[in-house]
C-alpha cells in the first residue's frame, strides 16, 4: 500500500497553493506529514519566495492506494486517482508552519543535497529578511566554507551582520579579533570578537555585509577584510571561520566581484548575481569561480556576457575561464554568454528560467554563439582561438520563447477607394476582376538555437532535461538542438525532455547539425577552415519535435566539411515528430512532407558524409531518413521500446569507434545504468553516460526537495 499526502499552503489572502508529498509507512502506522518534510519541499520554497508572512497554514489530507506512484508524477496525476476513486482518505488535518522555526529531523527522505540556510533575524524586529544570498541556497565561497550559525544574528546600521560568538569564561586563555569601523558615516564602536585559546589558536567567525543593504553594497563588488591598513586584497571572507593564534585588528576592503585577482591561482570569484552584470559591463577575461548557488531577484535583468578573445601574441592575457563550481544560476531571463571565443566554460548549472523575446538572433542558454578567431601578423605568425570548452554543465526546467509581442486590432477600418480608370468591364458591363498571379512566399531561415550552445563550441559531459523551444517570429530558425544548434562537437552528453516547435526548418534531438564549426578572421569573414562534426557518446530520450524539413533523433542535418565525422555510440529513443509544412497551425493538413531518421533525418551540403556506427535507433524510423553522403554500418541496431531497457544495450554503446580517416582517433562508449531510479522513466532504467551521472542525480534531487 502506497500513501501520498494532499496540503493546501495558505498565506494570507488570495494566496494559496496545492503541492502533493509521498509518505514513507513503517509497519501498520499511517504515516503523516510533519512541518520538517514540508518545508523542505521545492514547491514550498517556491510558494515562500517573495512572501513576508511569518506564517503559513497547512491543511493535509492522507490517502493510500494500490496504484504505483513516484515522486515526479504531476499534481494532476494524483488529482486524477482521487477523483477516479483509486485513492482512499485515511486522515486529515492542519498545522501552522513558523518560518523561521526548527524542524527536528526525521528519517532521511530520499536523497538531499545539504543546504546551508541563512536565516537573519533583524534586532528588535520579528522579521525574517535573507542578506546576501537567496533564502535556502549554499553559503560560502568554497567548498571549505563553515556554515554561519542558525541563531539570532545581529544586523548593525553600517550594514555588518555579527554572528553570535560562542562565550568564553573570564579564566580561559583568549585571543581578540577587532573589526575597525571607522569608515562608518556615524562614528561606531570598534568590534571585537573573542575566542577561547586551544593549543594556542582560537577559532572565530568573522562577521559578513549585507549585500541587499542598497546603501552599503556596491555593485559588482564585495566587501572583506585585510590586516593591511592600506591592503588592497580581500585576506579574511565574511561568514568564514578562521583560526586565529594572537590578537589580530582588521580592516574594511572593497575588492571587484567577490574576491580574487582573475589569475589561474587566484580567479575572481563570482557569489552575487550583480557580480555577473559587472562581467558582462567588462567583457571580462581572465579566470572566474562562482562559489555559491546564485539566484536572480524577480525585477533583476541580466546582460549576456560577451568575452571575445583579441588574438594578441600573449595567450595569457586573453584567457578566459568560468568555472561554476556545480553551483546553480536561476531565474535567468537571457542567455548568460552572448558571444564567446578561445574560453573554456565549465561546471555551471542553469535552473528554472526562461528566456521570451522577439530578436531574431542565435541563442543558447549558456552560450548564443562561440567563434574560433585565426589572424596571420605581419610577422608572418598565426595567432589563433582555439574552441572554445564547454563542459560538464547543465540546463534543467527552462525554456526559450521568440516570440512578436501581441498588438491590438485596429479600432476601425477604411475601404480603398478604386479610380474609375483602372475599373475594366466585358462587354456586357460586368466589371472584369483582375486575376491574381499566385505569389510563394519565400521563407528566410538563420541562425541557431540550443540548450547550451546556439551555434559552435566543443561541448562534453552536458546534461539537458525539462527543456522548449517555441519560435514563432515571421522568420524561420534554420537549426534547433536539445544541446546545441550547431556546435563543433558533442561528446558524452544526454537529452531527457525536450520539445521545439514553431517556424523550425531543422531540429534534431542533441544537435540541428552535425556539420561542425567554421573558423573566421580577425575580421568576421569566414574561412575555409572547418573542424568537428563528431557526436559521440550522446543520447536524446522523450523528444518532441515539429519542424519544417527535417527531425533526427540526435541530428537533423548530417554531412560536414571536416573528413571523418562520425555519429557514434549514439542512441535516440520515445520521438515524437511532426515534420511538413502544414496548412495552418493546428498541423491537422500537411501540404508537404518532411524528412525523419531515427538518427540522422537528412543530409546537408557538407563535402564529406557522417558514418553512423555502434548506435541504437529506434525501429519506427530509418537510422537515417534521407542519405545522399552519410551511411551507417552493420554495428547500428534498430531496437522496439522495450529493448531500450535492457543492460545489453551496452555491448553496442560502449564499443571502441575507431576513426576510419584516422585510426588513431579512437573513442570509447562510457555508459551505465543508474542505481536506485536514477535516470528512469516508469518504463525502468536507462543507460547515460557516466559523464553526467552527478548532474543526473543533482536535478533530480532538486525536484524531489
Amino acid at each position: 500500500m502506497k500513501y501520498f499526502c494532499k496540503v493546501r499552503l495558505e498565506s494570507g489572502k488570495d494566496s494559496e497553493t496545492t503541492l502533493f508529498l509521498i509518505l514513507d509507512a513503517t509497519g501498520d502506522e499511517v504515516p503523516q506529514p510533519d512541518k520538517r518534510l514540508i518545508s523542505e519541499c521545492r514547491e514550498y520554497r517556491l510558494f515562500m519566495q517573495g512572501r513576508h508572512a511569518k506564517t503559513v497554514m497547512a491543511e493535509y489530507t492522507v490517502y493510500r492506494t494500490e496504484t504505483e506512484i513516484t515522486a515526479n508524477l504531476e499534481n494532476s496525476r494524483f488529482e486524477k486517482l482521487i477523483a477516479d476513486g483509486d485513492a482512499e482518505t485515511v486522515v486529515s488535518g492542519e498545522m501552522r508552519i513558523d518560518r523561521g522555526e526548527k524542524h527536528k529531523a526525521g528519517s532521511p527522505r530520499g536523497k538531499k543535497k545539504t543546504l546551508l540556510k541563512i536565516l537573519l533575524l533583524l534586532l528588535a524586529a520579528d522579521v525574517i529578511v535573507m542578506c546576501a544570498f537567496a533564502f535556502g541556497k549554499r553559503f560560502g565561497r568554497d567548498t571549505a566554507d563553515t556554515e554561519p550559525p542558525e541563531e539570532a544574528v545581529n544586523v548593525a546600521e553600517d550594514g555588518l551582520i555579527i554572528p553570535p560568538q560562542d562565550a568564553v569564561s573570564d579564566d580561559a586563555e583568549q585571543i581578540t579579533v577587532t573589526i575597525d569601523r571607522s569608515y562608518s558615516a556615524v562614528p561606531v564602536e570598534d568590534l571585537q570578537l573573542k575566542g577561547a585559546a586551544v593549543k594556542g589558536k582560537a577559532n572565530i567567525t568573522l562577521p559578513w555585509f549585507d549585500k541587499e543593504d542598497f546603501f552599503t553594497h556596491v555593485r559588482g563588488y564585495s566587501w572583506g577584510f585585510t590586516s593591511d591598513p592600506d591592503g588592497k586584497k580581500i585576506e579574511y571572507y565574511g561568514g568564514q571561520s578562521y583560526d586565529f593564534t594572537e590578537d589580530t585588528r582588521l580592516y574594511r576592503v572593497l575588492v571587484k566581484y567577490g574576491g580574487g585577482s582573475g589569475t589561474r591561482d587566484d580567479p575572481y570569484r563570482i557569489d552575487y548575481y550583480d557580480q555577473l552584470e559587472l562581467m558582462s559591463e567588462e567583457k571580462a577575461r581572465g579566470y572566474f569561480v562562482q562559489t555559491t548557488d546564485i539566484s536572480f531577484p524577480a525585477w533583476a535583468t541580466h546582460t549576456p556576457i560577451c568575452t571575445v578573445n583579441e588574438l594578441k601574441a600573449d595567450p595569457d592575457t586573453e584567457h578566459f575561464e568560468y568555472d561554476g563550481g556545480g553551483h546553480s544560476i536561476e531565474n535567468l531571463e537571457a542567455p548568460l554568454f552572448d558571444t564567446v571565443s578561445g574560453a573554456v566554460i565549465k561546471n555551471v548549472n542553469i535552473r528554472n528560467s526562461a528566456i521570451v523575446s522577439e530578436d531574431y538572433k542565435d541563442y543558447g542558454f549558456l552560450v548564443c554563439k562561440v567563434f574560433n578567431y585565426h589572424d596571420l601578423a605581419e610577422d608572418g605568425q598565426r595567432y589563433e582561438t582555439g574552441e572554445t570548452v564547454i563542459q560538464h554543465c547543465s540546463v534543467a526546467h527552462a525554456s526559450i520563447t521568440l516570440k512578436l509581442p501581441e498588438t491590438e486590432a485596429p479600432a476601425e477600418t477604411t475601404t480603398e477607394i478604386v479610380p474609375p480608370d483602372v475599373i475594366k468591364y466585358d462587354e456586357d458591363g460586368n466589371i472584369i476582376e483582375p486575376k491574381a498571379e499566385p505569389v510563394e512566399p519565400t521563407k528566410h531561415a538563420e541562425h541557431c538555437i540550443g540548450a547550451i550552445t546556439g551555434i559552435g563550441g566543443e561541448i562534453s559531459g552536458c546534461y539537458v532535461t525539462d527543456f522548449g523551444i517555441y519560435a514563432d517570429l515571421p522568420d524561420y530558425y534554420l537549426y534547433c538542438g536539445g544541446i546545441s544548434g550547431k556546435p563543433a562537437a558533442v561528446r558524452n552528453s544526454a537529452v531527457y525532455y525536450y520539445s521545439a516547435q514553431g517556424n523550425i526548418f531543422h531540429a534534431g534531438g542533441v544537435v540541428g547539425s552535425a556539420a561542425g564549426a567554421r573558423a573566421y578572421d580577425a575580421a568576421g569573414r569566414m574561412l575555409p577552415d572547418c573542424c568537428g562534426g563528431s557526436i559521440q557518446g550522446c543520447l536524446a530520450r522523450n523528444i518532441i519535435l515539429k519542424s519544417e524539413v527535417a527531425a533526427g533523433g540526435i541530428a537533423a542535418e548530417g554531412t560536414s566539411d571536416a573528413e571523418g565525422a562520425l555519429i557514434s555510440n549514439c542512441y535516440a529513443n520515445a520521438l515524437d515528430f511532426s515534420c511538413g509544412e502544414f496548412k495552418d497551425a493546428e498541423r491537422a493538413e500537411c501540404i508537404k512532407a518532411g524528412m525523419v531518421g531515427g538518427i540522422v533525418a537528412v543530409d546537408g551540403g557538407g563535402r564529406f558524409g557522417h558514418l553512423v556506427t555502434n548506435s541504437v535507433s529506434p525501429a519506427d524510423f530509418m537510422v537515417i531518413g534521407q542519405r545522399v553522403k552519410s551511411s551507417f554500418d552493420d554495428t547500428v541496431r534498430q531496437a522496439p521500446d522495450y529493448a531500450f531497457y535492457q543492460e545489453n544495450i551496452l555491448t553496442v554503446l560502449n564499443r571502441n569507434t575507431v576513426n576510419p580517416i584516422d585510426p588513431k582517433e579512437i573513442y570509447t562508449g562510457s555508459y551505465m545504468f543508474g542505481e536506485n531510479g536514477e535516470f528512469a522513466d516508469e518504463t525502468g532504467s536507462l543507460a547515460y553516460p557516466q559523464a553526467v551521472r552527478d548532474l543526473i542525480m543533482r536535478e533530480q534531487e532538486d525536484t524531489n526537495e
